[in-house]
C-alpha cells in the first residue's frame, strides 16, 4: 500500500513529477501530492495520527475551559504516545512526511504539561507555538479535494487562542514568584561621598567586561582592541570572556547571555563592572569621557552610587542593554540573579534584552511597593514571549514598558530610583543605537546593534585601520588628534517620532 501525504512548504514549487531525497529515502511528488513507499515510511507517525488526531480537539476544549488535560482518562494513551515524537518534531526529520502528526504530538504535550514555575510554563508555550506552525502550515497547503484533516480549522484557531492564554498564564506564574522575593536594603554611602568617587574612595577598581564567543573573535578583534585601550586610558581593569561553556550545548542559550554569566562570576572581585558589547565604540573625540563616571554619578543624598545604571530610553526609541554598570553590592548581585533566572525562559524577546527589561520593571515595582505605592504585576511579561506564529511583538512590549516604567519611576529623563540610574541621553548619550537614525546624532558611544552590520564600515567610521587598533599608543594618538579638531558633543535632542509606519525605532 502507498500512503499519500500533503507536501510540506518546500514541496509546493514542484508542479511536475520530481524525485526529492527525503529523510529515510525517496519522496515521490506529483502535482500537489506526495507519497512515501511503505518501506520508506517514518515509523509511527501515521499510526499515531490515525489513533490520536481527534484527541487534539478534546485537549483544546478541556484547556479552553481551564480543566486539567492530564487527568482526562480518554487522552492518557495518546499523551503517552505523543511523548515519543517531541524530539522528532524539533529536529530535521520525519515531520516533513507527516507534519500534522507532529503538530498533534506537541499540542498534547504542551496542554498536558503541568507547571508552577515560569520557566516550565515557557517550555510548554514553545511546544504550542511549534505545534501551531505544523498545523497552520498544513492547513494552508490542504486543497478542497483532499481528505479532511484530523485537526480542523476551528481547532487550529483554538490553538492560536490557547497560545495567547498560555502567555498570560506564564505572566501569572511570574507574578507568584515575585511575591516570594525581598529587595535587599541599599548600602549607605561611604565617607568618600556619592557618585563615582565612592568607588575610588573605597579603594576598589572598576572593570570593563566584554564577552565574545570563540567563533566571533576574529570579527570582533579590532573593537575588542579599542575597548582594551579605553580601559587603559581610564584606569579600568579589562575582562575579555571567551569561555562560552554557559551558552554551548546542553544549555542551548543565545550567546547574548554570556556576558551576564561572566558578570556574575567576576562581580565580587571588583567595585563595579561596566558591561559593554563588542559591536560599539566610544567616538574618537569623546575618549576623555569616563562612562563609569557618567553612569555612576548620583545627585547626592544618603546613598552612594547606583546599584545598576544604564541609558534611559523613552518613546519611541528601542530599549537596549548594550552598556550597563553593575555595582558589587547586595543589590547588584540581586539584580544579576533576577536576570539570570530568566535564562531558563524559552524564546524571550531579543534573547537577553527582554529578560533585562523585565528585570528592570520587577525591581522598580519592588521599590514602588517599599514606598507604599502600587507595584509591578508582570503585565508586560506576556509580550516577552512569541505569539502563535512565533513572532515577537516588539512594539507592544516597548509600549507596555514605557507606560509601566513611567508609572513606577517617573517620566523619561527624570526617573526616581535609589536602585537604578537612568542616564539622560540628552545630556550624555552613552549608548546611541545607530540603526535608522545613523551617525548624525550627538553621542559619546555609537552602538551598531542588530543582526546585520558592516564591520568594515564601523572601523572606517572610527577612522583607523584594523591592524593599528592593537597598538594603544596609536589609538591614543588618533583619538587625541580628533579631540583637538572636533569638540565632543556628548548628548543631544531625543528622537521624537519614527518614520511611518513604525511605532518603535
Amino acid at each position: 500500500m502507498v500512503r499519500w501525504i500533503m507536501p510540506t512548504r518546500s514541496f509546493v514549487a514542484y508542479q511536475a513529477l520530481v524525485l526529492t531525497i527525503g529523510v529515510g529515502g525517496l519522496v515521490r511528488c506529483d502535482g500537489s501530492k506526495c507519497f512515501i513507499p511503505p518501506e520508506e515510511e517514518p515509523s509511527g507517525l501515521p499510526e499515531f495520527l490515525s489513533q490520536c488526531g481527534q484527541a487534539a480537539a478534546v485537549a483544546l476544549r478541556l484547556a479552553g475551559a481551564d480543566l486539567p488535560v492530564l487527568q482526562e482518562d480518554s487522552l492518557a494513551s495518546c499523551i503517552a504516545m505523543s511523548d515519543n515524537f517531541v524530539g522528532v518534531a524539533f529536529g530535521d526529520s520525519a515531520c516533513g512526511f507527516c507534519p500534522e502528526a507532529c503538530g498533534v504530538a506537541l499540542l498534547l504535550q504542551g496542554l498536558a504539561a503541568e507547571f508552577v514555575e515560569t520557566a516550565r510554563c515557557t517550555q510548554t508555550l514553545l511546544l504550542l507555538v511549534r505545534a501551531y506552525s505544523f498545523l497552520a502550515d498544513g492547513e494552508e497547503l490542504t486543497e478542497p479535494a483532499e481528505p479532511s484533516r484530523a485537526v480542523s480549522s476551528e481547532d487550529v484557531d483554538a490553538l492560536a487562542e490557547m497560545v495567547f492564554v498560555r502567555r498570560g498564564q506564564c505572566a501569572a506564574a511570574r507574578r507568584r514568584e515575585l511575591t516570594t522575593l525581598v529587595l535587599p536594603p541599599p548600602a549607605l554611602a561611604r565617607a568618600g561621598g556619592p557618585g563615582f568617587g565612592s568607588f575610588a574612595g573605597a579603594g576598589g577598581q572598576v572593570a570593563l567586561l566584554v564577552a565574545a564567543t570563540p567563533n566571533q573573535i576574529h570579527t570582533y578583534q579590532p573593537f575588542l582592541n579599542l575597548w582594551r585601550c579605553y580601559a587603559l586610558r581610564h584606569g579600568l581593569a579589562f575582562i575579555l570572556e571567551t569561555d562560552d561553556t554557559e551558552v554551548r550545548p546542553p544549555h542551548h542559550r543565545a550567546p547574548n547571555w554570556l556576558r551576564w554569566f561572566t558578570a556574575k562570576k567576576y562581580l565580587s572581585y571588583y567595585k563595579a563592572l561596566l558591561i559593554v558589547d563588542p559591536d560599539q565604540f566610544v567616538v574618537p573625540e569623546c575618549w576623555n569621557v569616563s562612562i563609569p563616571a557618567v553612569l555612576g554619578a548620583w545627585a547626592g543624598g544618603l546613598y552612594g552610587s547606583p546599584d545598576v545604571a544604564t541609558r534611559d530610553f523613552g518613546r519611541p526609541q528601542t530599549l537596549n542593554n548594550g552598556v550597563v554598570l553593575i555595582r558589587a553590592s547586595k543589590r547588584g548581585h540581586f539584580f544579576l540573579d533576577l536576570l539570570l533566572e530568566k535564562a531558563a525562559w524559552m524564546q524571550n524577546i531579543e534573547k537577553d534584552q527582554g529578560a533585562f527589561d523585565e528585570t528592570v520593571l520587577e525591581v522598580l515595582g519592588m521599590e514602588a511597593e517599599k514606598r507604599g505605592e502600587e507595584g509591578y504585576d508582570s503585565e508586560c511579561a506576556q509580550y516577552v514571549w512569541p505569539n502563535a506564529k512565533g513572532n515577537h511583538e516588539i512594539a507592544l512590549y516597548a509600549l507596555c514598558w514605557w507606560r509601566t516604567a513611567e508609572r513606577l519611576a517617573g517620566p523619561f529623563g527624570a526617573r526616581r530610583s535609589m536602585f537604578f540610574r537612568f542616564a539622560d541621553p540628552r545630556l550624555v548619550d552613552v549608548n546611541h543605537v545607530v540603526g535608522a537614525r545613523g551617525l548624525s546624532e550627538s553621542a559619546v558611544l555609537h552602538h551598531f546593534a542588530g543582526r546585520s552590520k558592516d564591520w568594515d564600515f564601523m572601523l572606517d567610521t572610527f577612522g583607523m585601520a584594523r591592524r593599528n587598533t592593537g597598538n594603544c599608543q596609536r589609538v591614543f594618538d588618533h583619538v587625541d588628534e580628533q579631540a583637538a579638531v572636533k569638540r565632543c558633543m556628548p548628548g543631544g535632542p531625543p528622537v521624537m517620532e519614527c518614520e511611518p509606519p513604525m511605532l518603535v525605532c
